[in-house]
């Protein structure tokens, strides 16, 4: 059973409306409005030195991660069997600091190409719009679009 087939199946199970009916487009003024508080958030970040305050302290972490492990290596090749494993373990969570605080620069720097690249999608989408365009328009219901339609292909032929 596809998917729709489900959903009107649902819908006539618990008495709900349509779902295409219940979703509703953003207005012109809603989406002017994101845009402007995007732009508002674009110039708070593009103020904000935290970011390159962060990624230094990450580097640091990561690098002071790293020493910790090859330090922990070192000790636990020099100490008894049975005390290595928990000087093992320990240097394990060191590396596994490292990588997380490497992983962490990355994935901040990708959220915020993503934000960028967003705000260009949204700003190329409304950009053209302005242009008024002269002619008269007629309302029409489907079905009095599918006779004009089927007269012209009759028509034709």
């Amino acid at each position: 059973m596809s998917a729709s087939k489900r959903f009107k199946a649902l819908e006539e199970a618990f008495d709900l409306p349509s779902i295409a009916d219940s979703i509703e487009s953003p207005t012109l003024e809603e989406v002017s409005q994101a845009l402007e508080q995007a732009g508002d958030l674009e110039k708070q970040f593009s103020k904000m030195d935290q970011f390159d305050k962060h990624d230094e302290e990450m580097d640091e972490l990561a690098g002071l991660a790293i020493q910790a492990h090859k330090d922990l290596q070192e000790l636990g090749m020099n100490v008894e069997i049975r005390h290595a494993g928990e000087i093992f373990s320990s240097s394990s969570a060191m590396l596994k600091i490292a990588v997380d605080a490497k992983n962490l620069k990355v994935e901040k720097k990708l959220k915020l190409l993503k934000l960028q690249l967003d705000k260009m999608k949204i700003d190329l989408t409304f950009k053209g719009d302005d242009k008024v365009v002269d002619g008269q328009a007629v309302k029409l219901d489907r079905n009095e679009l599918l006779k004009q339609l089927k007269q012209i292909n009759e028509s034709d032929k």
